[in-house]
C-alpha cells in the first residue's frame, strides 16, 4: 500500500501528458478508491502531493480537478522554463556522452514519426518527453523533477489554449540535438531560446487569448442601474 499514492500521482501525470485528462476534469475519489482497492485516506495522499505540484485543484465541497491555468500562470510556466532550459543544454554540452547523444537522437527520430503517421497527440507526448530526457542526461537531479512537473504544467497550457496540433516542432528538436553533437554550447543555448521563444508566441500571443472579464465589470458595462463607483462607499457605509 505504500507505493500506491506514488502510483495515483504518476497515473494522473501520465494521463495529462498523454492528453487522456484534459483541465477541468473531475477526479471523484471513489473512482480511485475502488480502483486501487484503498481508502480515501490513500487516495488523499496522491491528490495532496498533486495539488501541492499544482497539477490539480481541491474545491471544498465540490471535488478535486485537473487544473485550469489562467493566462498569468501559463505565462509563469513558460517564463520559468525559459529561465532554465538555457542552463539546461549547455550542461548537457559538457556532460553528455555519444550514447547520450543518440538516446536523444532515437527520440527525435520517433518524434519524426509520429508527425508524418500525423498521430498528434503521441507527437505532443514525445515532444515533453524530449525536455524531459535533455534534464534528466543533464545530470542535475534537481533540474530533472522541477522541469518535470514544468512540462506537465505546460501540457495543460496547450489543452487550455490551443489544441493538439500545438506542440514542439520536431526540426528544432533535430537541431538541437546536432549543436549538441557539434559541443556547440552559446549555439545551442541560443537555439533552445529561440525554440521556447516560439512556444510562447504559438500559445499565448494570440489576439483571442484575452482574460475574460470580471463580473462586475460585465456588469457594468450591461446593467443599466449599475450603481456608481462613486456611490459604493456611501452604500457600504449605511449598510
Amino acid at each position: 500500500m505504500d507505493r500506491v499514492p506514488d502510483e495515483i500521482y504518476d497515473t494522473v501525470v501520465h494521463a495529462i501528458l498523454d492528453r487522456a485528462l484534459d483541465p477541468g476534469t473531475k477526479l471523484p475519489e471513489d473512482v480511485f478508491c475502488n480502483h486501487y482497492g484503498v481508502s480515501r485516506t490513500i487516495v488523499r495522499v496522491a491528490i495532496q502531493r498533486l495539488q501541492q505540484d499544482r497539477l490539480v485543484d481541491v474545491q471544498p465541497y465540490k471535488g478535486c480537478f485537473v487544473v485550469v491555468p489562467d493566462l498569468k500562470e501559463a505565462r509563469d510556466i513558460i517564463a520559468a522554463r525559459k529561465a532554465i532550459e538555457p542552463y539546461i543544454i549547455r550542461r548537457l554540452v559538457e556532460v553528455a556522452t555519444d550514447n547520450d547523444v543518440a538516446a536523444l537522437k532515437s527520440h527525435v527520430d520517433a518524434e519524426d514519426s509520429a508527425y508524418h503517421r500525423n498521430d498528434q497527440r503521441e507527437a505532443l507526448r514525445l515532444s515533453g518527453q524530449f525536455h524531459i530526457l535533455l534534464s534528466e542526461l543533464a545530470d542535475n537531479g534537481v533540474l530533472a523533477v522541477y522541469l518535470s512537473n514544468l512540462i506537465c504544467r505546460s501540457a495543460l497550457v496547450i489543452a487550455t489554449y490551443s489544441d493538439v496540433t500545438a506542440c514542439c516542432k520536431a526540426h528544432d528538436h533535430r537541431q538541437l540535438v546536432q549543436l549538441l553533437m557539434a559541443r556547440d554550447a552559446p549555439a545551442a543555448m541560443k537555439q533552445m531560446e529561440r525554440h521556447l521563444d516560439d512556444i510562447e508566441r504559438d500559445l499565448l500571443q494570440d489576439e483571442k487569448l484575452e482574460e475574460k472579464p470580471s463580473l462586475e465589470s460585465v456588469l457594468t458595462k450591461y446593467s443599466r442601474s449599475a450603481v456608481p463607483s462613486t456611490l459604493k462607499k456611501s452604500v457600504a457605509v449605511k449598510g
